[in-house]
């Protein structure tokens, strides 16, 4: 009898790991990566080995997930740099992590997980508020600008997710009484806190989990759902535009970059198109399986000789899409988007309650993925994973039917 207690304690603490995990997403990379370290000892001193191997493999998510990490190890084969190759599969690693998220992690404590990342959001949140009031001040960061360094690339996107969260709470949620319009007003501080950032990969986030959300609410009326969707999305813009000068200077200096692209590409978003036309070229003379895994920068160098010499070389495209293509060609770009497909079909077989979230997260990461290679940057990697295990674990094991936890 002690051993199945002891592993029943060490699941507890695993599955307040992981809340801890969730808080820590927007507050602290170092709490991360400690919380994350707890919950893979944890869940080896906990054994099960067997059973959680039987519920990774009937998970179709888990799968393609652990497919697509595969493609990474076998496209060092055609790989010239298998020390940057390494490298790259070493950035993968918060992807890995997700079959240890979601055999750790317990169904009946979904709302305790997506709570504790609430609660983190909360926090970060009032943080830029108490820099824009003036309040607080630490370095490089200011009224004007109210996230430290480049950090606004990460917050605005878990911000827009974290809108979504409460205001589905709001909508569909058991929160009832003067908690609910708590849900609310905290949704609300949200809005105005993603206009006076400054990160618009959440942005256009932000836009298109609302618009979902309207075709969700009404989802029986399709038409009067684009109707609403028509107005209050370029209301919503128009009204950012007008009255956040944040908001209102980001798109400005987003035309100024398009506009000015082919005089002067090193700006913001020029060198996001400069990146992506040059990758283009790699793309095309490897279409089916792409340079190797580690082979992208030292391409993109040959290429950025002939084309644009006067910009430095990158090893990043910002864009998932086009980092993968060129990596591991069109193989690869289909393993990205079946891990996707994937979800969005569990979204429409597993039903809970959960499933418009399970059909906003995959198109909400679809979204930002766009401007940047966010599977690779360290906290959004991690809600990949986190979120991923929470939302995606099968209430029953395919081969037996069998509950789990």
């Amino acid at each position: 009898m002690p051993a199945p207690v002891n592993r029943q304690r060490i699941g507890q603490i695993n599955s307040w790991l992981l809340a801890l995990l969730a808080f820590s997403l927007p507050l602290s990379t170092s709490a991360i990566s400690v919380l994350s370290l707890l919950v893979l000892a944890c869940w080896f001193v906990e054994g099960r080995y067997r059973d959680k191997l039987r519920e990774v493999i009937a998970n179709p998510v888990c799968m393609a997930v652990l497919f697509y990490l595969a493609l990474y190890v076998v496209g060092l084969l055609w790989s010239e740099n298998k020390a940057a190759g390494l490298a790259m599969i070493g950035r993968q690693w918060k992807l890995l992590l997700l079959p240890v998220f979601m055999t750790a992690g317990r169904r009946q404590d979904r709302r305790l997980y997506a709570g504790s990342f609430l609660a983190g959001m909360t926090v970060a949140m009032l943080i830029t508020y108490l820099v824009w009031f003036g309040l607080l001040h630490y370095a490089d960061v200011s009224p004007e600008h109210l996230t430290k360094g480049t950090f606004h690339v990460v917050y605005d996107p878990m911000l827009a997710l974290a809108i979504y969260l409460l205001l589905h709470e709001f909508i569909w949620g058991v929160t009832r009484g003067w908690r609910r319009w708590f849900v609310l007003g905290l949704a609300a501080l949200m809005v105005f806190d993603m206009f006076i950032t400054k990160g618009r990969a959440g942005q256009m986030a932000f836009f298109v989990l609302l618009g979902l959300l309207l075709f969700q609410i009404l989802r029986k009326n399709i038409v009067l759902a684009c109707l609403l969707t028509i107005f209050v999305l370029p209301a919503t813009f128009t009204a950012g535009y007008l009255f956040s000068p944040t908001f209102h200077g980001r798109v400005q200096q987003a035309r100024s970059d398009i506009a000015r692209f082919h005089v002067d590409p090193r700006t913001s978003v020029g060198l996001r198109l400069l990146y992506w036309k040059n990758s283009w070229e790699m793309i095309k003379s490897a279409p089916w399986f792409g340079v190797g895994t580690g082979d992208f920068q030292d391409a993109y160098a040959e290429l950025n000789k002939k084309l644009s010499p006067q910009v430095e070389v990158t090893d990043n495209p910002h864009n998932q899409y086009v980092l993968v293509q060129c990596q591991l060609g069109l193989l690869g770009l289909a393993a990205l988007l079946g891990i996707f497909l994937l979800q969005f079909r569990q979204a429409f077989t597993l039903r809970d309650g959960w499933e418009r979230i399970r059909v906003a997260f995959p198109l909400f990461f679809l979204t930002i993925m766009l401007t940047e290679s966010y599977l690779i940057v360290y906290e959004t990697g991690f809600l990949f994973s986190l979120v991923s295990a929470i939302l995606y674990r099968l209430p029953y094991r395919l081969d037996s039917g069998d509950k789990v936890d």
